[in-house]
């Protein structure tokens, strides 16, 4: 079964945003992460994380390099208050998405983004 989790965190946008970049180059894309996104809100941020597995979710959360990596990019402390919500489901279909080879990728910020050539955001 696949999982969706749904982070809301609350403080200044611009700060969790670059918080949230410092740990996406930190922590990468462990194992079963098949897709995430982050964007910004009225009040802070969203984060959307879409997992193979409960298992892969919770492996990567117990990984202590990952919290590691949580704690120095700063993203709790910027955080002044957040709700999560845990989705388990059978309705997603892997091989309706398209994902990168499995392998510990490295994401892209949105900084990197923004700077990439025909960039239409």
């Amino acid at each position: 079964m696949s999982v969706l989790a749904l982070v809301h965190m609350r403080g200044n946008t611009d700060r969790l945003l670059e918080a949230s970049d410092k740990l996406s180059q930190a922590f990468g894309m462990p194992d079963g992460l098949v897709v995430q996104v982050t964007a910004p809100t009225d009040d802070g941020i969203v984060l959307m994380q879409l997992w193979e597995s409960d298992e892969h979710r919770t492996r990567a959360n117990d990984d202590p390099g990952n919290r590691e990596a949580l704690q120095a990019s700063g993203l709790l402390r910027e955080t002044i208050s957040g709700s999560a919500e845990v989705c388990v489901t059978d309705r997603v279909k892997f091989a309706d998405v398209v994902a990168a080879p499995q392998t510990h990728r490295k994401r892209t910020t949105r900084a990197k983004a923004a700077a990439s050539p025909g960039d239409t955001m």
